[in-house]
């Protein structure tokens, strides 16, 4: 459709034409056009006016339509044509929403004019409605922004125009001038407009007679068309003649299309779809009536054709049912692809049935050869292959011939497996399985069965010998009298496994009661108890339990000693050690720690302390008893004795006491430190002394395994105090004590 009517420039802040996107509604506006001419009136396509953008990239675009008349907004107008218009421009929006939804549903794999006709009708508000004439015409359309009217070149913002100047005297004269002026253009135009008139009553005569001839032939709309293009080159006037004229050369092609899609003899499947189409247009007139019956006419013949397709389903495997629907197609003509494809399934269908014929016999005479089977079947392959042999009447034959070939191949397979089990009682039995799921009195099964017969009576002797040899397993004397008992069978080769199987058995045997001939002979050589250890620990068969239980004393005798002489080794010179390991060496009886011994006395030695020499003490007639005193004594005493004696614990634990210093004058102090190795000292609770005259004696904990306790020399006259401390765990019971003696030199002289 050319437009003809101007009915606004706008400046839009989108992009200019040449970067508008190809799905932009507007560059779709001739598709929208013809999308809406083919499915509604033309009223409807005219609702939308042709955008005209700018190229130099202002963002211009002009909006015309092709109906004549004046444009005029909506908002305008009266409170009446207002309501007028919006309810056609209602009617006109409903009738586009439901064709978008209509053609979505019936043609879902070409979306775009459903899409297409979606986005057009979003309406930017009333201020993008004119009316020209009563039908109301969308700028705009597609939601866009309804943009402003551009500033002639020159013009200056409104907002910068200053307030217009009082008119001047001599205005009124110049008026009247303009006014004669313009009566006599008025009457010259008068006459061109009577010449536009005639033009525009001859145009409509024509117009007449072309939509008369329902396209055929459609020469004088094209002319028409021509006509119009050469006396109004503008697009200014016959709007509604230049609508009538495109619209009806649309319909022309439209039907023209359709025509050459039936003359090419679309399949029956396609003649719903085109007939669907079809129903969009108005079959009441030409030359749309005739389209319709011609593809009814189709449509029918269609119908009986896939009737009797149905039938041919029913009856192919029925020859003489085939032969009168043979008859029954010759005396139809159309539609000949159908037809054609038809009558080459009859002429299959008779192939099949002479080739059953012959088939039927040759199939019966050659049952239980299956070298005739086989060439029957390598003949007759082709001719199953091209005529169905699925169907009746090839199938039965077919079935047959599958089945006398199965057995054939069944027998082949199993008289290979036959001559490969012949040794293989288990496989054997497998193939007995495998011929029972069978019919084995059938040629050329029953051959087979009879040789298999033979080969399974002799393997039921040798089950009875597989049992023992199952039972046996791991025993070594049920072992041993197995192998006895082959030695009656040695000359038959099925019981050939049975030995082979045997012979490791009985080697596992030998080599356990040779390690517990080794192990018995190991005395306290204990580098062959470790190598003997060695061996055993890759072995995890049962049958060597006895030699790992008999290697489990040797072995412990020999950690013993290793343990025993690592701790000599280790304790060196220290004598606390050295003692701890000879208390623990007192609590083993086993001979084979005699040398540890011996080398620990040898060591320990010079960690004895020397017998105490005999001390006379002279002391005073009723002088009281030697004490440890706890009180304090003069500011200023004279200095101390050095000296330091160390003294062993006892019991459950290993440590010392020590004083310091070992002698003293009276008030002097003392400390006494008592050490208890670990990890005995873990369970230590407190450290206290035992001797009966010390009171508030407990000593505090300064270590991890250390408690110590400073207290006073306490005597009146020279003499040997007597020390003793115990610890104990948390309840109380005594875990190690320690005795020792210091000297008190008396009372200082002053």
């Amino acid at each position: 459709m050319t437009s003809s009517v101007r009915i606004l420039t706008l400046v839009y802040a989108g992009p200019p034409s040449d970067r508008l996107a190809p799905d932009h509604p507007w560059r779709q506006f001739d598709a929208l056009g013809r999308t809406l001419r083919r499915h509604l009136p033309g009223a409807t396509a005219a609702l939308f006016a042709r955008p005209e953008i700018a190229v130099d990239g202002a963002g211009t675009v002009t909006w015309t339509s092709a109906l004549a008349g004046q444009p005029r907004p909506l908002l305008d107008l009266p409170d009446e044509a207002q309501a007028a218009a919006r309810r056609v421009l209602s009617d006109h929006l409903n009738a586009i929403s439901r064709l978008a939804d209509e053609l979505s549903r019936r043609e879902p794999d070409d979306p775009e004019p459903a899409q297409l006709l979606k986005r057009a009708i979003v309406n930017p508000g009333d201020e993008a409605v004119y009316v020209i004439g009563d039908a109301p015409v969308l700028i705009s359309w597609g939601g866009t922004d309804p943009g402003r009217p551009p500033r002639a070149v020159g013009t200056p913002d409104p907002a910068t125009v200053p307030p217009p100047r009082r008119r001047p005297a001599w205005i009124l004269p110049l008026l009247g001038l303009i006014a004669l002026a313009t009566l006599g253009v008025g009457l010259g135009l008068g006459v061109w407009f009577w010449q536009l008139e005639e033009t525009e009553q001859g145009l409509r005569e024509d117009l007449a007679v072309a939509l008369a001839n329902h396209c055929d032939p459609v020469a004088p709309l094209l002319e028409l068309a021509s006509r119009l293009d050469r006396i109004d080159r503008e697009d200014a006037r016959y709007a509604d003649i230049r609508m009538a004229v495109l619209t009806e050369i649309g319909i022309c092609e439209e039907a023209a299309l359709f025509a050459e899609r039936l003359a090419t003899e679309p399949p029956c499947d396609h003649l719903s779809t085109l007939d669907e189409e079809l129903a969009f247009y108005d079959l009441e007139r030409e030359p749309f009536r005739a389209l319709k019956t011609d593809l009814d006419r189709r449509i029918s013949a269609c119908t009986r054709v896939d009737g009797l397709a149905q039938r041919f389903d029913v009856v192919a495997g029925d020859c003489l049912a085939v032969a009168e629907l043979d008859q029954e197609i010759a005396t139809l003509d159309e539609p000949k692809r159908e037809l054609a494809a038809l009558r080459v399934g009859l002429d299959r269908a008779f192939a099949a049935c002479r080739l059953a014929e012959t088939l039927g016999p040759q199939l019966a005479d050659a049952s239980e050869d299956c070298t005739a089977l086989r060439t029957l079947a390598r003949e007759t392959a082709p001719a199953f292959v091209e005529l169905d042999a699925s169907r009746p009447p090839l199938s039965e034959i077919r079935r047959g011939l599958d089945e006398a070939l199965a057995r054939c191949d069944l027998a082949d397979h199993l008289e290979d497996q036959l001559a490969r089990a012949q040794d293989d009682c288990l496989a054997l039995a497998g193939l007995d399985a495998t011929l029972s799921r069978h019919d084995p009195d059938r040629e050329p099964l029953a051959a087979v069965a009879g040789r298999l017969a033979v080969a399974l009576r002799q393997c039921a002797d040798l089950n009875d010998l597989e049992q023992r040899f199952a039972e046996a397993n791991g025993d070594c004397d049920s072992l041993q009298a197995l192998a006895d008992g082959l030695e009656g069978y040695r000359n038959n080769l099925r019981f050939l496994d049975i030995r082979t199987r045997l012979a490791p058995e009985l080697q596992i045997c030998s080599e356990a009661d040779a390690l517990q001939e080794q192990i018995a002979a190991i005395g306290g050589d204990c580098t062959k108890a470790h190598a003997l250890a060695a061996r055993l620990a890759d072995q995890g068969d049962p049958r060597f339990a006895k030699a790992r239980d008999a290697l489990e004393a040797p072995i412990a005798d020999c950690d013993r000693i290793d343990r025993y002489t690592r701790r000599l080794a280790e304790a060196g010179t220290d004598c606390t050690r050295l003692v701890a390991l000879e208390r623990d060496l007192k609590r083993e009886s086993a001979p084979t720690l005699r040398p540890v011994r011996q080398a620990l006395d040898e060591r320990i030695g010079p960690c004895r302390p020397p017998p105490p020499k005999p001390v006379v003490v002279q002391a005073p007639p009723k002088a009281p008893p030697l004490e440890l005193k706890t009180g304090t004594k003069p500011t200023v005493p004279p200095p101390p004795p050095q000296g330091s004696g160390s003294f062993a614990m006892r019991g459950d634990c290993t440590g010392r006491l020590t004083i310091d210093p070992t002698s003293g004058w009276d008030g002097d102090r003392v400390r006494h430190i008592v050490t208890i190795d670990p990890p005995a000292s873990e369970r230590v609770a407190r450290v206290t002394s035992t001797n009966p005259g010390c009171r508030n004696c407990a000593l505090r904990k300064i270590g991890r395994n250390t408690w110590r306790g400073d207290l006073f020399y306490g005597c009146r006259g020279r003499g040997i105090v007597q020390v003793s401390y115990a610890a104990y765990d948390a309840s109380g019971r005594m875990i190690c004590s320690g005795n020792g003696s210091d000297l008190c030199l008396g009372r200082r002289r002053r």
